[in-house]
Parts: C-alpha cells; sequence; structure tokens
C-alpha cells in the first residue's frame, strides 16, 4: 500500500485569515442551540441571573480543552478519535489496553440516541406551534426522516444559509428584549460570582456540559479540523523548518478562530439566559413538553406582538433544527472513525456513515413515539455527554505531551488550565451523584 504523501499548505496573512474561520464556526453553531435556546433560557426562567456564570465559565474552560484537539490534529493530520485509540492506561493494579476508550464512545453513540429523540421533540414543538395539525410528535419524526435524507444526500448548504439567516433574526429579538429591560447591574455583577441555588444542580449540569459543544462537540472540532486540510496532512514524524512555520501559523488562526466563536457563544448564552430571566421568569413560564416552541416564542411577544412570535418561532424551528443536523452528522462521523477495520461486502458499499445514519435516525424516532418528554431526554444526555468531559479533557493533554514534537506541546499555563477544567466538571459530577442518591428527579 502506497504512504500517503505529506503536505503543509502555507497558511493565509492578514485579512484573509478572516476567510479561512471554518471550524470554529461550525463548532460554535453547533453548539448554538440546545445548550444556548434550551437549557440557558430554562435556567432564567427557573432560577432568574442566579446561573449565569455558569455557561461562561464553562465557555472559558472549554477553550483550552478544544485548542489541544484542533492543534494535535493540525500537527499530525490525524483526528483525536484514532489518538485515544493508541493510549494505554495503567490505574495501578487496572491496565486499560489501546482502545479501551472506543468501548466509552460507543456506549455514549448508543445513549445519544435518546439526546437526538429529545432534541427532534424539540424541533417538532416549534413546528406544532406554527402547524397545530399535526402533533409535536408527528412533527419530531418527520425532521428526523428530513435530516436522514438531507445527510444521505450529502449537500445542505443552502439550508445551512437559510438556517443562519433566521437565527440571525432570532438573535436579534433576543437582544432587543435584553436592551429594552436589562437587568440590575448590581443583580449582573453578583450572578457573575459562582453560587448553586438549591436545587438547580439538574438545570446547571445540562447547562455546563452543552454550552459551547460538550465531550462529543469538542472531538468534532477535531474532525472538522481535520476535513478542512488545515497544518499537516500524511505522515508528519519530522517536519522540515518551513512546514513547522506553516504549522505555527495554522495554529495562530486556530487560536484566532477559536477565541471569537466562544466570544460569540458566550454572548449570545448570556443574551439566552438573560431573557429566560426577565421575561418568561415573571410569566412563570418554563420551556419544556408540547409547548416549549411556544414558550420561547414569548421572548418575542413580550415586544413585538403575535407576529413577532411566529418569526421567532421560525427562528427557534430553525436553530433546532440546524443543531439536530449538525449533530446527527457529527455523531455518524465519530462512530464511523470508532472503526477499526472496514466493512466488507455489500455493507462496505453501503457505506459505514449511510449505515449509522440509518439506524441512528430508525431508533431517535423510536425515542420520540415511545418517550414524548424532550426535557427529560435532552437532560440525560447531557448528563452523560458531561460524564466524559473529563475523560476527553485528560486524553486531550495526554495525546499532546506523549505524540506531539515537543516544539509543538503545550505550554504549562494551558497544561493546568486543561486539567483544571476536567477537576471542575468533576466536581460537579460528584454533586449531581450525591444530588441523585438523595433522591433528585429530572424534568420540568
Amino acid at each position: 500500500m502506497q504512504e500517503q504523501e505529506r503536505t503543509v499548505l502555507a497558511p493565509p496573512r492578514g485579512w484573509r485569515r478572516l476567510i479561512t474561520l471554518g471550524p470554529g464556526l461550525v463548532w460554535a453553531a453547533s453548539s448554538v442551540g440546545v445548550g444556548e435556546l434550551v437549557f440557558a433560557t430554562r435556567a432564567g426562567a427557573l432560577f432568574g441571573l442566579a446561573l449565569l456564570w455558569a455557561p461562561i465559565v464553562s465557555i472559558i474552560l472549554k477553550y483550552f480543552i478544544t485548542e489541544l484537539v484542533g492543534r494535535y490534529t493540525l500537527v499530525t493530520g490525524e483526528n483525536v478519535v484514532q489518538a485515544f485509540a493508541r493510549v494505554e492506561v495503567n490505574l495501578g493494579f487496572l491496565r486499560l489496553p489501546p482502545g479501551w476508550i472506543r468501548w466509552i464512545f460507543w456506549i455514549f453513540f448508543i445513549a445519544s440516541v435518546a439526546g437526538m429523540g429529545g432534541i427532534a421533540l424539540a424541533v417538532g414543538s416549534s413546528l406544532h406551534g406554527l402547524f397545530p395539525a399535526f402533533s409535536y410528535i408527528t412533527w419530531a419524526i418527520i425532521a428526523l426522516a428530513s435530516v436522514g435524507l438531507v445527510l444521505l444526500l450529502g449537500s445542505y448548504k443552502a439550508l445551512e444559509m437559510i438556517s443562519r439567516l433566521l437565527v440571525a433574526v432570532m438573535i436579534f429579538f433576543i437582544f432587543y428584549a435584553v436592551f429594552k429591560a436589562p437587568p440590575p447591574a448590581g443583580d449582573f455583577v453578583c450572578s457573575l460570582v459562582p453560587h448553586v441555588p438549591s436545587n438547580s444542580l439538574r438545570e446547571l449540569l445540562p447547562l455546563l456540559g452543552w454550552t459551547g459543544a460538550g465531550a462529543i462537540g469538542t472531538i468534532w472540532f477535531s474532525l472538522w479540523t481535520q476535513s478542512t486540510g488545515r497544518g499537516t496532512t500524511g505522515p508528519s514524524a519530522i517536519l522540515q523548518p518551513d512546514e513547522t512555520r506553516r504549522v505555527r501559523g495554522w495554529m495562530q488562526i486556530n487560536r484566532i478562530d477559536l477565541g471569537i466563536n466562544s466570544a460569540i457563544t458566550a454572548v449570545l448564552t448570556v443574551g439566552f439566559l438573560i431573557a429566560g430571566s426577565s421575561i418568561l421568569r415573571p410569566l412563570h413560564i418554563v420551556p419544556g413538553g408540547e409547548g416549549m416552541g411556544t414558550a420561547l416564542a414569548k421572548i418575542a411577544g413580550d415586544s413585538f406582538g403575535q407576529y413577532g412570535e411566529i418569526i421567532f418561532l421560525v427562528g427557534v424551528f430553525a436553530t433546532l433544527y440546524s443543531t439536530l443536523l449538525a449533530d446527527v452528522d457529527g455523531l455518524c462521523r465519530v462512530a464511523k472513525n470508532l472503526l477499526k477495520s472496514r466493512l466488507t461486502g455489500v455493507l462496505s458499499r453501503i457505506g459505514a456513515y449511510r449505515i449509522f445514519l440509518c439506524v441512528y435516525i430508525l431508533f431517535s424516532a423510536l425515542f420520540a413515539a415511545i418517550i414524548p418528554a424532550p426535557v427529560i431526554l435532552l437532560q440525560l444526555t447531557a448528563l452523560i455527554d458531561t460524564l466524559l468531559l473529563p475523560v476527553v479533557i485528560v486524553m486531550g493533554v495526554r495525546i499532546c505531551l506523549r505524540f506531539l514534537p515537543e516544539e509543538f506541546r503545550p505550554g504549562r499555563f494551558t497544561v493546568f488550565m486543561a486539567y483544571g477544567s476536567a477537576a471542575f466538571f468533576t466536581f460537579f459530577i460528584v454533586l449531581l451523584a450525591i444530588a441523585v442518591g438523595k433522591g433528585l428527579s429530572f424534568g420540568l
């Protein structure tokens, strides 16, 4: 078998760098959905500004691990799923052989079917608000079927452009509402100090875990970086001086990419949470169930009346549908990369991605039909994903320190922040486990 030739394209300079800001935009776009629109708005409606600190801290911490997985792919040309599978772990008497992490990812892949059913139900609730002739469960199944069809066809750029336009309109409504009735400055400043209100963990953990993308979303950033052809492609054991300079240029672009889009995600999340606090909380409305879409649309109705609600509801649909599309696509791509070997015979001609896609859509539709409770499905899947975060963070640091050439390894500050973020998420996971042991339930 002929070895792939290594190439390192020269990174753009000056203003042309802005044209290349791709993976971070995709990463931010995939995360601006459930974490922001649903969990942040619910947190505001339930607890006011008390949890405003959570998404801000989460996004800052996730910047470092996402930068690490992007760094690794830029230098090696390999995605982190493949790198993780080569790592062996010795925990005293317990030895985890190479490939152990594949089984953890497979468990999440199976569990995430429920979450996609939950997102589909949220999409269905917005469509039901616009077209009440069908139930939100029926609309959810139709949404999943259309996602499968779009991904099988393989091109949805026009759909992405329309979706982004509608999301931009919805964001206008959000910030108009915030500027019209801004929270008191003192309350806003106090809300930036971390504290955990009573009975808020079931909302806090999903908010922390899925704001700015979760564990699997972080891995998607590596896959998307690889697909752009940035940095190194092919064998990369020894880079020549000119290749090293090019890779460093791409690393700088990735940091700019991530920085800009982390800031965008943070601002949007703060806007959604404040809107939930200032508009929905006084009305005693908490988004959930069949009326999730119409409840969210009340944010626009407060200032723009019925027509504003309709336009906002279309934006809600666009945001959640694009999230469903990106998440199903990303999860099936991760699953494809988890395979040790290629499929043979008829299955190889169909393709692993298409097989995973069809099975995934089918079972997500079954979950949506059998358990029509979007909030519960989303909370449970977000919690499982959050459990993976410390593992992904520690593994990301480990592959960078072990497999990267010395000149490309992360500095002490980055490593410290990455391990600190692993400890941060582990702390709240333990708090939730204790609360569940004491009888904490999920849902509305």
